[in-house]
């Protein structure tokens, strides 16, 4: 059922000109002379990029020069090395790996993909590799990666060209990013950690590319798990076991030894050189990927933090994209702690409630351990970084109608805000001494999400374009946005009816979308055993903010979920 169909239209804000506007129409010259200015970019994932690795990116499919894909060979060489080195004591699991990798190897003597090896492999013995435990399916996948060299055997590296980027909105987060920037002071840096990916890597020539901006200076840290142990406790010569222990990735010095070189001599100056460095950056992005590894490079196994981690956290700009944006939840609020969330379903979240335990491994289909299943809702704690104190940050929002998700873990941990950021879009939060606002830039929108109880609460949609003053009362579109409204528009009416799966796709956030649109005051759904009731109080109010077809804001529309 498609309530209102999720057009292509896009709709572009001036980045430059709004982090301006911003900045000096509402701080004026407290930008510069309040230290305590702090500007967060919190991405909700898919900041979709041209690059040599994704063509569907860029306009018209162009293809970047560069790496195209990893690469894989299952020779003699790389099956001894799974012989010898097998990560447990699993006999069984080693030799039935061997088995079936010899049998692939007759039928691939060349390099192949990934994709090719786990099609092969589900068709010789898929129970196998269901059964492998997570550090014995990477070993096998890493040590049977190889190099992409160029002509002249030096690494070939992925590229990235923003300029052809097909989705304007990606541009219009990165120039916002660059503006900030570059309004903080004359001679801005960024650094890219890369912790949030299982191999930081590989994903380190995207992001140094993502964020080659015209006079800023940016490079990626070598801030892993491995090396957060090793330059503790002066373990650097460990760095390659710390790798395989702490991360669970092998043989990365042979696949990317620019990169492990540079964590070893960022080991080798130590902690002082280490929190220098990132005292010196004028911000930092997190990329995405695993919020749960993101937090190992800020607080170690006891949580208590690192050296570097107030460093990280004073930064003028923060950057996160996915988890990197997730993992800025935390801290302490009026509310309790902030916890930070890790997996999970709406539907599994309504039918299961919250676990505060580590989230279930990507690889697990159905029983996980913990009485977890693969959707089961589970967060951290004791949250992440703490630099968005406000309430719990959630990513890849309407898209994976995460709302009901959201609202659950709100409950369970008692914190009273959350907010929920759609792909491609930003939620922009800028602090200067004790003035805060919002904005959100990009392609759609960010859900904030009250909670009143288990089942019940508020929740309002900020499109692109919004402005949302930060107050101690609460999060409400600021009267600049309110005003500057454009017209309502004639559509039918929403037809009687109980709207179906609606905790499926972007359905929810379609039916919102033409509860704004057609000024309904009550709306019924059902998905499953759930019926979710959305009605208009006299605190709601809706707004069309921009023409897309996300361009509508809410201000807290009342919704209950019932079961039958």
């Amino acid at each position: 059922m498609n309530i209102l169909k999720e057009q292509k239209t896009k709709y572009q804000t001036s980045a430059f000109s709004l982090v301006f506007g911003l900045f000096f129409a509402s701080f004026g010259s407290k930008v510069y002379a309040n230290d305590q200015q702090q500007t967060l970019v919190l991405v909700g994932g898919a900041l979709t990029t041209c690059s040599s690795m994704s063509p569907k990116n860029c306009l018209s499919n162009k293809q970047i020069s560069g790496k195209q894909n990893n690469q894989y060979r299952l020779n003699n060489d790389a099956l001894s090395e799974i012989k010898t080195n097998w990560p447990t004591k699993n006999k069984k699991n080693r030799q039935q790996t061997l088995k079936v990798l010899a049998q692939i190897a007759r039928q691939n003597s060349g390099v192949i993909t990934k994709s090719d090896i786990l099609w092969a492999w589900r068709d010789l013995d898929n129970k196998l590799l269901n059964e492998l435990t997570d550090s014995e399916y990477n070993f096998v996948i890493d040590s049977l990666e190889v190099a992409v060299l160029n002509t002249d055997s030096t690494r070939q590296k992925e590229q990235v060209s923003t300029s052809d980027n097909n989705e304007s909105a990606a541009n219009d987060i990165l120039d916002f990013v660059a503006a900030s920037l570059k309004t903080t002071t004359k001679s801005p840096a960024i650094l890219a950690v890369t912790a949030s990916s299982r191999d930081p890597y590989e994903s380190a020539d995207f992001y140094e590319g993502l964020l080659n901006f015209n006079g800023v200076e940016s490079s990626w840290l070598p801030l892993t798990p491995a090396l957060a142990k090793a330059i503790t406790s002066k373990q650097c010569e460990s760095l390659d076991s710390l790798r395989s222990d702490s991360m669970g990735v092998f043989n990365r010095e042979t696949i990317y030894p620019d990169r492990t070189k540079a964590e070893k001599a960022l080991c080798d100056k130590g902690v002082d050189h280490l929190v220098e460095l990132i005292e010196n950056a004028t911000g930092i992005m997190f990329n995405g990927g695993d919020q749960s590894l993101t937090r190992k490079v800020l607080f170690d196994e006891e949580g208590k933090q690192y050296p570097w981690t107030r460093a990280i956290l004073q930064r003028p700009l923060l950057v996160g994209t996915s988890a990197g944006t997730a993992v800025q939840s935390g801290g302490k609020n009026a509310f309790g702690s902030v916890p930070m969330i890790t997996n999970g379903t709406s539907l599994a979240a309504m039918r299961e409630g919250a676990f505060a335990v580590s989230p279930p491994s990507e690889r697990c289909d159905n029983e996980c351990g913990d009485k977890l299943s693969a959707d089961s809702l589970t967060y951290e704690k004791q949250g992440g970084l703490g630099s968005f104190p406000y309430g719990v940050l959630d990513t890849h929002f309407s898209e994976r109608n995460r709302t009901m998700r959201l609202a659950r873990l709100l409950a369970d941990t008692k914190q009273k805000h959350g907010f929920g950021i759609d792909e491609t879009t930003a939620l922009v939060s800028i602090r200067a001494g004790k003035t805060s606002l919002m904005t959100v830039i990009g392609k759609s929108g960010v859900v904030h999400v009250q909670s009143d109880a288990k089942n019940s609460g508020a929740i309002s949609y900020w499109p692109a374009g919004a402005v949302i003053d930060v107050t101690k009362d609460g999060f409400n579109l600021a009267k600049r946005t309110v005003d500057n409204a454009l017209p309502n528009i004639k559509i039918p009416p929403l037809p009687m009816q109980r709207f179906g799966t609606i905790f499926s796709d972007a359905k929810l956030r379609s039916l919102v979308q033409a509860m704004c649109l057609t000024q309904e005051q009550q709306a019924v759904a059902q998905h499953d055993e759930f019926l979710l009731d959305l009605n208009a109080t006299d605190n709601t109010h809706y707004y069309r903010v921009n023409t897309s077809s996300t361009g509508c804001a809410v201000e807290n529309l009342a919704f209950k979920v019932k079961t039958f």
